[in-house]
């Protein structure tokens, strides 16, 4: 086999050409940013989104724009033979850059734990890193399969600060990531991934453990949160509420598996 190599994305629905493994990444896709790290290839990034701050290494790189926007004229300065951006929310921003003639391979959004490890691998193979990526594979699994079924089914909900009060439904990481662990996401019966919720219905499905997500860890971030509750009439929430330390849970990327179930963990079993 050569040095070269094709690699066929779904989302794109065709092959992605390499002539040998890419040198200069400009990841946009805050998993992937990690994934790259943990296979120690983190010296390929040039620089990332502003979302992009694991490891720490990353929080160093240059910041080259937002989730969905990027600032033109630097991407050119870089002149990345590779971009990776994600689907969802950033389809739009792929297109645009693969009609600015960029490479790009956006990495599905995962809706499992196990789509965690899978993003892992696909990330491998671009990087033609199938010894590294199989290793930390492989660590992920185990580490899953240590955290399965070990705590009581516990009524969990889930609720995140984006501008507003978010919680998460049956095709997400999280609720996936709360039943291998044997509780409930409260709202696992809800097919959307991300949506405001009733407060009538919060309180009607009587969670027993609740996890609140501020964007960050910070007093009044905090503070903020738990007026919101009072004022929707579910302070009773709070005698119940754990707080993360801010963009945890939502995080896709593998230390979600590494560093967010355990915590979750300890939570449900307190």
């Amino acid at each position: 086999m050569g040095s070269s190599y094709e690699v066929y994305n779904p989302f794109l629905d065709s092959y992605v050409e390499f002539d040998e493994p890419p040198r200069r990444i400009v990841s946009l896709n805050p998993a992937v940013t990690e994934t790259l790290f943990m296979l120690g290839l983190g010296g390929k990034v040039v620089a990332t989104d502003a979302f992009s701050y694991r490891p720490e290494e990353a929080r160093r790189l240059p910041k080259i724009g937002s989730y969905i926007h990027v600032i033109w004229d630097k991407l050119a300065e870089l002149k990345p033979d590779l971009i990776f951006t994600t689907t969802g929310a950033q389809k739009d921003l792929t297109r645009q850059l693969l009609q600015k003639g960029y490479k790009v391979f956006p990495v599905p959004v995962p809706i499992t734990v196990h789509d965690i490890v899978s993003g892992v691998l696909v990330v491998a193979t671009v990087m033609n890193a199938f010894e590294r990526g199989r290793e930390l594979e492989l660590s992920l699994v185990q580490k899953i399969t240590e955290f399965k079924g070990r705590t009581k089914r516990k009524r969990v909900y889930v609720e995140f600060d984006l501008g507003g009060p978010i919680t998460v439904g049956y095709p997400t990481h999280v609720s996936d990531g709360i039943r291998l662990l044997g509780a409930i996401n409260v709202f696992d019966d809800v097919p959307l991934a991300y949506f405001t919720p009733k407060d009538s219905e919060i309180a009607a499905r009587d969670p027993e453990v609740v996890v609140l997500e501020p964007k960050r860890l910070v007093e009044h971030e905090v503070q903020r949160m738990k007026s919101s509750l009072e004022r929707r009439g579910l302070s009773v929430l709070l005698g119940k509420a754990h707080f993360t330390r801010g963009d945890f849970l939502a995080h896709t990327g593998p230390s979600f598996i590494t560093d967010a179930l355990p915590w979750l963990l300890s939570v449900l079993s307190a």
